[in-house]
């Protein structure tokens, strides 16, 4: 397969402590055709001053908005074959390009996903646990999945520019796009292309993130209900832990021993993954917080989203 052109799309906003590095990591790729379009939401910390100092290294951009406004206009702009995405939180490996691009090489392939491990080095315990964690995810995936994250993935730029991003979400747009896009081909997971992602590094910023999540899944489970057959990002034990708290409070109402047992079932999923990740006590109290903390972002949204879905007819 000849190299195809690529160009390389970030969007941020206020990621000052991170862009240097990912930047950086980006310029030493070892790929000849490529360029890197950034997209600057007006951040107020530094960042865009930082992103000035590459001059005609980069193309910079700035626009208004959340993320899936960025990348539809940079889509519509961008003249390469391929477009890959990562956060300005990321820092790639030198060869990850190379390898993320290879695999179109398969016939039907619309779409190719690599690896987001936490740096060896995380900033705080948060970071370094939540990154676990998923990293346990991404270790487990098959050849295909149905969705992927714009931290590590590359697509078809004139197919992308066809489909779009959702513009109406403010998180989970990129899973809009994924379903959308694997409705002409397939989506290849690479494990051996590398971004390193830095995480949420406060819990402030992790409920927050978990609530918005919490928001927008109605309105992707309102939309693709009829298409999707499984997610091999969101594990089933994560899936039913909303229901099991909702349930079990409500079961409350009308038997404690029925509400007891849901709460129980409930409490024994926590307790069990939080063990299967821990390494050392104080690690598994964190874990049993994150996973607390996340669940009540979770149905804390929900009612919100559900309240979109019904407004939004």
């Amino acid at each position: 397969m000849k190299e195809p052109s690529v160009t390389i799309l970030v969007t941020l906003k206020n990621s000052a402590s991170t862009i240097k590095q990912c930047i950086d990591s980006l310029l030493g790729l070892d790929y000849k055709k490529y360029e890197i379009f950034v997209v600057d939401a007006f951040s107020t910390d530094g960042t865009y001053e930082i992103l000035k100092r590459y001059g005609s290294k980069i193309k910079l951009h700035q626009t208004k908005g959340w993320p899936p406004a960025a990348y539809n206009m940079a889509l519509d702009k961008i003249k390469t074959e391929y477009t890959a995405l990562i956060d300005g939180d990321n820092v790639v490996t030198k060869d990850w390009l190379k390898t993320l691009v290879s695999g179109f090489k398969e016939a039907g392939v619309v779409e190719a996903v690599g690896f987001c491990p936490s740096p060896k080095a995380s900033p705080n315990k948060l970071q370094e646990l939540l990154g676990r964690e998923l990293e346990a995810r991404y270790t487990s995936f098959g050849d295909y999945l149905q969705r992927a994250p714009t931290m590590n993935v590359a697509f078809k730029t004139g197919l992308a520019r066809k489909i779009k991003f959702n513009e109406a979400l403010r998180i989970g747009y990129d899973t809009d796009f994924s379903y959308n896009l694997s409705k002409y081909g397939k989506i290849k997971y690479i494990p051996q292309a590398i971004v390193y992602h830095y995480h949420r590094s406060t819990w402030k910023n992790f409920i927050r993130q978990q609530f918005l999540n919490g928001v927008y899944v109605p309105l992707l489970f309102k939309k693709h209900l009829g298409g999707v057959k499984g997610d091999k990002i969101s594990k089933p034990s994560m899936i039913v832990q909303p229901f099991l708290l909702v349930l079990g409070l409500l079961a409350m109402f009308f038997s404690l021993k029925l509400g007891a047992v849901f709460l129980v079932l409930l409490a024994s999923i926590i307790f069990y993954d939080s063990l299967r990740l821990s390494r050392s006590p104080i690690e598994f109290g964190y874990y049993i917080l994150i996973f607390i903390f996340r669940l009540l972002g979770w149905v804390s949204g929900l009612p919100f989203g559900v309240l979109k879905v019904l407004t939004t007819g």
